[in-house]
C-alpha cells in the first residue's frame, strides 16, 4: 500500500511539473513571437523598435526619395565640462516616429532642438543653498513677518508643481512650474497639461513667467555663477505624433536680467544636423 501511494504521489508532482513546464514554454513562445511582430521593415511597413539609433543608409535613401522622414534630432541635458570658463557640452540624440511623417520643406530651424538635466548632483551655480517642496498648490503666499505683510502670488485659477527655493547672495529665489490652461480638453486643470515655468523674486516680489508658445516647459537649470536659465521645450508641433522613444524637444536660454528667451543651437546647426541624420548631404 505505502509503495502504490509512494507512486501515485510521484505521478501527481510530475503531473504538475509537466503542466507548470508546458505552461513556461507557451509563455516563452509568445514572447518569442511579440518581440518578432515588433520588429520592423520601412518598406514593408511592419513595425520596429529603434531607441536612440541611426537609421541605415539603405533605408534612409528611401525615405529620402519619398520625401518622408522617421527620426528627428533631440538635444539633450548640457553638461558642464569646464567650470573656470562656464563651458557646456550638449549630447545630440535622435527621437524616432512611430511612422514616417511627410518632410515639409522651408521650415528650418522650426524647433527641433532640446535639453533636459533635472537636478543632477549639487554643483555651485551661483546660489549656495536650494530647497524642494514636495506637492501640488493652487497658489503660494509669501508671509514676512516683520512687516506683518502677507503677498498672495497669484490672483487666478493656477496649479503648481516642482517648487524649488533658490538662496543666492542677494537674493531668494522661488522657482516652479505652472499649469493654467485645460490644454488636453479633459475638464481638468493639472499637470497632464502644458506647463510653464515661473521665477519669483523675494527681493524685488517680481514674479516672471517663462513661456514659448504653446511649447511645453519640461526642465531647466541654472547657468554656472549666474541667475540666466537653460530651459527645456517639449514641441507642441508634435503632441498627436506617436514617437517609439521621447518626443523632440528644444533649449533655449532664459536671460535673467533682461527677462528675454533666445535659442541655445542655432538655426544653422539644426538643420545641419536635421540633415546629417536623415542622410542628406550638408554645405
Amino acid at each position: 500500500m505505502k509503495i502504490e501511494k509512494i507512486k501515485n504521489f510521484n505521478q501527481v508532482i510530475l503531473a504538475i511539473a509537466g503542466v507548470l513546464g508546458l505552461i513556461l514554454l507557451l509563455i516563452f513562445i509568445i514572447m518569442a513571437v511579440s518581440e518578432l511582430f515588433r520588429t520592423w521593415d520601412i518598406g514593408s511597413g511592419k513595425n520596429k523598435t529603434i531607441t536612440n539609433s541611426l537609421i541605415s543608409d539603405e533605408k534612409i535613401e528611401k525615405l529620402n526619395q519619398e520625401n518622408q522622414r522617421l527620426q528627428i534630432v533631440s538635444y539633450e541635458s548640457p553638461i558642464l565640462i569646464d567650470t573656470a570658463n562656464v563651458v557646456y557640452l550638449i549630447p545630440v540624440s535622435v527621437s524616432t516616429l512611430d511612422k514616417p511623417e511627410t518632410v515639409v520643406e522651408g521650415i528650418e530651424g522650426s524647433g527641433l532642438m532640446a535639453l533636459y538635466d533635472p537636478f543632477s548632483s549639487m554643483r555651485k551655480r551661483g546660489y549656495y543653498k536650494e530647497n524642494y517642496f514636495e506637492g501640488l498648490f493652487a497658489n503660494l503666499i509669501v508671509y514676512k513677518p516683520i512687516e506683518n505683510k502677507n503677498v498672495l502670488l497669484f490672483n487666478e485659477r493656477i496649479m503648481l508643481s516642482g517648487l524649488h527655493t533658490y538662496t543666492f547672495k542677494d537674493d531668494i529665489l522661488l522657482v516652479f512650474f505652472t499649469a493654467e490652461k485645460d490644454t488636453n480638453k479633459d475638464g481638468f486643470i493639472n499637470f497632464d497639461d502644458d506647463k510653464n515655468l515661473c521665477i519669483y523674486s523675494i527681493k524685488t516680489e517680481k514674479m516672471r513667467r517663462i513661456a514659448e508658445g504653446t511649447n511645453s516647459i519640461t526642465d531647466y537649470q541654472f547657468v554656472e555663477n549666474s541667475k540666466d536659465l537653460l530651459v527645456e521645450f517639449s514641441l507642441s508641433q508634435y503632441n498627436d505624433v506617436k514617437f517609439k522613444s521621447y518626443k523632440p524637444s528644444k533649449i533655449m536660454k532664459y536671460e535673467f536680467e533682461t527677462d528675454k528667451l533666445s535659442d541655445v543651437v542655432p538655426a544653422q546647426i539644426q538643420q545641419q544636423m536635421q540633415n546629417l541624420v536623415e542622410g542628406k548631404k550638408t554645405q
